[in-house]
């Protein structure tokens, strides 16, 4: 459990720091915020200024998103005429995963003179979390680094990867774990904090059950091994096409710096991209399970920035992917993942014409402007991106 308060006051001399701590790193708040600027204007600054008087943010805005069945407009509403009902709703969901509770009659204020009132104490989690003496030897919110860490070696688990980095003035610690089965677990830690749930963590599980494939990805969240060790240990041959790709210290930075869905997209290209460099840095055992990737990543990630070229926002990942990336994008492979493009929805390419700007059908909805935008894309000058 936090002895403090972590949350800083709002600054207000800027919406765009108002929003990086509105969302706490978390993804799907940066979507939802985005979401919400763009129905409400200026308007939204109020909703973010009561959300926080109630101590809601991060994962806490997300989750109530979703009680809003995922409405931009429900959730405007909702906000305007929160009511206790909705707060005790809200907490229940939220203590699985947060430190933070959430408060109907509080103020951002008072959160900074009275901080305890703001964070779930032992018993308020106990009476709020369905069965909270299930598996006592399993994971949960706010488990320090070396109770998880012995609990996951006590599981088989292995650590294969550890990258330790400061991150916004917080050491953070990216560990991936593996099992004899192929199992991967991963999760980001605040040394700073000791809290080894820190932000994105997951099991990932592929079994072969009743001749049907089964794929887990498991929350670390709340006690997951209680549902882990149910799995049958069938182990699934074609389990390395379902394998996370392994995050990058630099992806992971750009990601949080830059709350957008182009910026996730950058950073994940990034870490298809980046997976050769950071292979090296594996045991031999997590190595073996990655193994395959090596063939198959380089040009995953030229298709993922072919499939984005044919969308507008695609130029803009492509040129910020390089300014990430330090250099520019392959020709070569920009044009051969193209081709395979064509060639998977069924259009025709001439092979024999080696220019730059090769033959497309005209009028092809999808392709007839991909030429062009590569050709954008690659004259672009770098703008080298720093953490």
């Amino acid at each position: 459990m936090l002895k403090k308060i972590e949350r800083k006051p709002l600054d207000f001399t800027s919406f765009p720091k108002i929003i990086q701590a509105m969302v706490e790193n978390s993804a799907d708040t940066a979507t939802i915020i985005d979401k919400l600027i763009e129905l409400k204007g200026e308007n939204s600054l109020i909703i973010l200024i009561i959300l926080d008087d109630m101590n809601i943010r991060g994962v806490q805005i997300s989750s109530l998103f979703k009680m809003c069945d995922n409405n931009v407009e429900k959730f405007y509403n909702k906000v305007i005429n929160m009511n206790q009902n909705d707060i005790d709703k809200l907490n229940k969901k939220t203590v699985p995963f947060s430190a933070y509770k959430a408060v109907f009659n509080g103020s951002a204020l008072e959160r900074s003179q009275y901080p305890n009132k703001y964070i779930f104490t032992n018993n308020e989690r106990e009476k709020l979390t369905s069965n909270p003496n299930i598996n006592k030897k399993d994971l949960f919110p706010t488990i320090t680094i070396d109770e998880a860490l012995n609990i996951i070696k006590s599981k088989g688990f292995t650590c294969g990867y550890k990258s330790e980095y400061i991150n916004n003035h917080n050491q953070e610690i990216y560990y991936v774990f593996y099992n004899e089965i192929g199992d991967i677990l991963y999760t980001i830690a605040s040394e700073n904090k000791n809290l080894f749930l820190w932000k994105s963590s997951k099991l990932l599980a592929m079994r072969y059950h009743n001749h049907k494939n089964i794929y887990c990805e498991i929350e670390l969240k709340d006690h997951p091994f209680k549902f882990y060790d149910q799995l049958p240990k069938t182990r699934n041959s074609k389990f390395d096409l379902k394998l996370p790709v392994i995050k990058t210290e630099k992806g992971i930075k750009y990601k949080e710096k830059n709350h957008s869905y182009t910026s996730c997209i950058t950073a994940s290209i990034y870490d298809l991209l980046s997976f050769e460099n950071l292979y090296n840095k594996f045991d031999k055992g997590l190595k073996k399970l990655y193994e395959p990737m090596l063939q198959t990543y380089s040009n995953r990630a030229y298709d993922e920035i072919i499939n984005h070229l044919i969308d507008d926002d695609g130029v803009k990942i492509a040129i910020d992917l390089q300014n990430v990336l330090g250099y520019s994008l392959s020709k070569t492979k920009l044009l051969k993942a193209k081709d395979r493009f064509c060639i998977n929805h069924g259009y025709q390419i001439n092979k024999k014409r080696k220019k730059f700007v090769s033959k497309l059908i005209p009028d092809d909805p999808y392709t007839e402007d991909i030429n062009h935008r590569i050709i954008n894309v690659l004259k672009h000058d770098i703008e080298k991106v720093t953490d």
